[in-house]
C-alpha cells in the first residue's frame, strides 16, 4: 500500500458522510502522542473515504500534511460501500471490561495519564475503580453492612427504587447471587426483599 503525504488543503471530506464525526480534539491529542499509525484513505478526487476523524484532528493540530493512501483500484460502488462497512464493522467489537481493567491499572500503576486513552472520565471511574469481582470482600455482604443502621420496615410496598448498571454479565450473575434470586434476559426490574405476586395485588388494591 503506498502512502504519501499530501498537503491538508488537497483533501475533501465526504459531505454526505452518515457517520458523525466531531472529537477532533480527541484524536489530535492522541495523533500528538502516539503519532500516525493509519493514513486517511482517499478516493481518487482526494475525497475521505475512512480517516474523517484524523483529517479533524490534523486540522485542530493545524498540519500542513497528512499521510494520505489514494486508492485508485477501487470502484465508485466499492467506495460508497467501504466508507460504510469501516465504520459500521467497528462497532461490532465489545469490551471484556475485567480485562480492560487489568490493563489500565497496568497501565495507571506505571503513571500513565489515562485520560490520554480517550473515555471519559465517568467511564474511567466505572472502569478502574470497579471492585474486584473475584474477591471475597466484594462478595461478602455482612462485613459491607456491618454498623448500618437496621430496621424492620411491615408495608411492602415498593420503598426505594434504585437502578443498577452493570460493567459485564459476570458482574451480574454474582450481583444476583448475592441477593439470591434469579432472573432472564427480559427481567426488566425486581422486588427485594422478593415479593409473591398475589401480595402485590392485594397492595395495589389496597392503595385504590
Amino acid at each position: 500500500m503506498k502512502i504519501e503525504m499530501i498537503e491538508i488543503g488537497k483533501i475533501k471530506p465526504y459531505e454526505k458522510n452518515p457517520r458523525k464525526n466531531q472529537n477532533g480534539e480527541k484524536i489530535a491529542k492522541s495523533l500528538e502522542k502516539y503519532g500516525w499509525r493509519q493514513p486517511i484513505v482517499v478516493d481518487k478526487d482526494y475525497v475521505v473515504i475512512v480517516g474523517h476523524t484524523r483529517l479533524l484532528g490534523a486540522e485542530h493540530l493545524k498540519m500542513k500534511k497528512v499521510p494520505v493512501h489514494v486508492a485508485h483500484d477501487m470502484k465508485e460502488d466499492a467506495v460508497k460501500a467501504y466508507r460504510i462497512a469501516d465504520n459500521r464493522l467497528s462497532e461490532d467489537s465489545t469490551w471484556d471490561y475485567e480485562l480492560l481493567k487489568f490493563e489500565m491499572d497496568l497501565l495507571n500503576d506505571i503513571g500513565f495519564d489515562l485520560d490520554d486513552l480517550g473515555f471519559e472520565q465517568q467511564e474511567l471511574e466505572t472502569i478502574v475503580f470497579q471492585p474486584d469481582h473475584n474477591s471475597r470482600e466484594w462478595l461478602d455482604t455482612e462485613e459491607h453492612w456491618q454498623d448500618m443502621p437496621s430496621f424492620e420496615h411491615d408495608d411492602q410496598s415498593p420503598y426505594k427504587s434504585i437502578n443498577v448498571n452493570f460493567v459485564s454479565k459476570e458482574s451480574m450473575d454474582k450481583f444476583f447471587q448475592i441477593i439470591k434470586q434469579d432472573y432472564t434476559d427480559k427481567t426488566k426490574f425486581i422486588w427485594y426483599p422478593r415479593i409473591e405476586k398475589n401480595v402485590v395485588k392485594d397492595k395495589a388494591w389496597e392503595n385504590d
